[in-house]
């Protein structure tokens, strides 16, 4: 019985680490239609992180929930920043 538990623990964390990396490569090619579209980076990325967190907002249990997602999101970024080389298209800053 343990290990028929385990199994599913195991295959929704595989699932959960699938689903992180679908709508990571989704928002990525988002970004670059942004980029295609023309679309200032400043304002777009506004637009786009307004709709995330309002979204993020409204589906939580509770701000406290919300929050903490958010900052581990932050801190992955981060992490992610610091210890990659991120390649873009165009090198105009972030307005």
């Amino acid at each position: 019985m343990n290990s028929k538990k385990h199994g599913n623990a195991s295959s929704l964390a595989e699932q959960a680490k699938d689903d992180f990396l679908t709508a990571a490569d989704c928002t990525q090619e988002l970004l670059e239609e942004f980029d295609a579209m023309g679309l200032g980076k400043g304002p777009a990325l506004g637009g786009a992180l307004t709709q995330i967190l309002t979204h993020l907002i409204a589906v939580s249990p509770d701000t406290q929930t919300a929050m903490g997602m958010l900052s581990s999101c932050i801190s992955n970024a981060a992490f992610h920043t610091e210890t990659t080389i991120i390649t873009h298209p165009s090198s105009d800053e972030i307005h």
